[in-house]
């Protein structure tokens, strides 16, 4: 029982020594070649704490390489603007000038109701008040408002802004909600020459009954 808690209490000092060895940096932002390595150091300081048959040496030693490792690759990333897009990406424009920008929401791998969900979190209901979004290299996303955007609106919302159709399909119960029906919406659609739907990237009705369409790249 001494022996685990020794041998415990040891590798908990050598975790916070990789860690201050890494930097705040590598703790502050996490990407892909971060996390792998934070996966591995749970992996590898796992294992001579669950069986005491492994040399804790063993267990210190594998940590210290992949801070080694860690280490040498920041250090390469700092100097080596490629490398380090190579491996951490870039930041992507996900909104551009009030569109969203479907293709790029594609290589994410990033739906529309996850981006919607994304900007309500940041405060932002309305699509029209985002200037541009950026989804940023650790996955957080940035807001660039538009000149006319009021945090503090003047007027209270008469419903939350409801997403009537999404990538091509009608979202009925939307419809449901606000005692609407098909017909209603397609002649919407009509009034702005869209000839169907399925051509709709999104279609919102606004907080204020107003309505937001933006049709699908061609």
């Amino acid at each position: 029982m001494l022996v685990v808690l020794v041998r415990s209490i040891l590798l908990y000092i050598s975790i916070l020594i990789s860690l201050r060895v890494m930097g705040k940096g590598e703790i502050a932002e996490m990407n892909s070649y971060d996390l792998v390595i934070t996966l591995l150091i749970a992996d590898v300081v796992s294992m001579p704490m669950e069986n005491n048959n492994i040399p804790l040496i063993n267990g210190i030693a594998s940590l210290t390489g992949l801070v080694l490792m860690q280490t040498l690759i920041s250090y390469i990333s700092l100097k080596s603007r490629k490398f380090n897009s190579f491996l951490s990406g870039s930041a992507t424009i996900l909104i551009n000038k009030g569109k969203i920008d479907q293709k790029q929401l594609k290589k994410e791998r990033i739906s529309i109701d996850e981006l919607l969900e994304q900007l309500r979190v940041q405060g932002f209901f309305n699509i029209r008040d985002v200037q541009y979004a950026i989804l940023e290299r650790d996955g957080n996303l940035s807001i660039v408002p538009n000149s006319t955007y009021n945090s503090t609106p003047s007027v209270n919302f008469k419903h939350l802004p409801i997403p009537i159709i999404i990538d091509g399909r009608i979202i009925r119960e939307s419809l449901s909600s606000i005692n609407k029906d098909e017909n209603w919406l397609l002649g919407i659609l009509k009034s702005n020459h869209i000839e169907s739907y399925k051509n709709v990237l999104i279609c919102i009705l606004d907080e204020h009954d107003k309505i937001f369409i933006q049709e699908k790249n061609n």
